[in-house]
């Protein structure tokens, strides 16, 4: 970098984004934040479920080691395994260094960091922060990133849209285009680098669990002025989701990591609540299928396996291609840690679940 103290721009202020700027910031150089909706709207804050870490709290024999293996293995082995192993770990040190933060993590009544299973493992390795992590750790780095803006170390620029990279002759980026998305105003800021920290592009598809802003439209402008546009295939379809008129909205993996059943009527004509179907007459096919992961196989697993039981099985809801997703018979401490998917679910569907 030409200057002395380098300015970086970083477009994208979700968590990867605030990351970013929170490591530029501390090694001295200046940033240009760029969001299209303020930070705290990115769409990190609809994370729910947990972050994951092999800190073994509840003595099970967790290891970095065995984490990195999870991890591999559960990515089809397709994963870059450098920076895998390193993640892995990092891990404990992340999740400490969020609780200092001040992240609410759950903890146990002795005052430990509580952890719960996830999809993938037979470990306790998710810490989280009821139902709302995501939420809880962008409001975190937020705080962080705020500390250096008092300092003059960061400049925001929330509801501002990423137009395109300006490019010298040589090919090199050395700013970019926005345009105030308020006031319609375009223009140009100059920088050394620019890191793109603009998330997915889930809005592409008829409907989906990401944001309405995810649609990707950075990625297309930079791939259009020469980028380099790698594994696109790679776009998760997760397995649980609340379907809506206008879009899906995520229902966690932890109302599964707290006990939560995958099950169809085993009768596919069976048109009772579900509620008054007996426990012989559903099928838990995830639980029939994988009987060592249970409702807790890998989510590409899971998606595949009820896309069979739908499509090729026909095992429909009310002539939907829907599954339930049964929480009723969890004890009421664990239903108060899915507190705020439940919310959001009687919030969009008008029904107490």
């Amino acid at each position: 970098m030409a200057a002395a103290t380098p300015r970086i721009i970083v477009v994208g202020g979700g968590l990867a984004g605030l990351s970013a700027v929170i490591k530029i910031a501390e090694a001295g150089g200046k940033v240009d934040l760029f969001s299209i909706v303020p930070v705290k709207r990115s769409h990190s804050v609809c994370a729910q479920g947990g972050i994951n870490s092999a800190k073994n709290l509840k003595g099970e024999g967790d290891t970095p080691f065995k984490h990195f293996d999870d991890t591999i293995y559960g990515g089809d082995f397709l994963a870059n395994q450098t920076p895998v192993k390193a993640m892995c770990e990092q891990g404990p040190a992340i999740i400490d260094l969020l609780d200092r933060m001040g992240v609410p993590f759950n903890r146990t009544p002795e005052g430990l960091l509580d952890f719960r299973r996830f999809g993938g493992t037979l470990y306790h390795r998710t810490a989280f922060a009821g139902a709302t992590t995501g939420q809880q750790l962008l409001y975190a780095l937020d705080e962080q990133v705020r500390r250096y803006e008092s300092e003059g170390k960061v400049q925001k620029y929330e509801g501002w849209e990423f137009l395109s990279a300006i490019l010298d002759t040589k090919g090199a980026c050395r700013g970019i285009v926005a345009m105030n998305l308020r006031s319609m105003e375009l223009k140009t800021f100059p920088a050394d680098a620019i890191i793109i920290c603009t998330g997915g592009n889930g809005a592409i598809f008829g409907k989906s669990t990401n944001s309405v802003v995810c649609t990707g439209s950075a990625q297309a402008a930079l791939y259009q002025q020469g980028a380099y546009y790698a594994n696109g295939e790679f776009i998760q379809v997760h397995p649980t989701a609340i379907p809506g008129e206008d879009k899906l909205r995520l229902m966690s993996e932890s109302a599964r990591g707290e006990g939560g059943r995958v099950w169809v009527p085993k009768d596919r004509n069976d048109k009772r609540q579900p509620n008054s179907i007996p426990e012989t007459e559903r099928w838990y096919f995830l639980e029939e299928w994988y009987p060592k992961y249970g409702n807790l196989v890998p989510r590409d697993v899971a998606t595949r396996a009820i896309h069979k039981v739908v499509y090729e099985h026909g095992m429909v809801l009310e002539g939907q291609p829907m599954v339930y997703l049964d929480v009723s018979h969890l004890a009421p401490e664990r239903q108060h840690k899915l507190e705020g998917i439940l919310e959001i679910y009687e919030k969009f569907v008008g029904d107490d679940p």
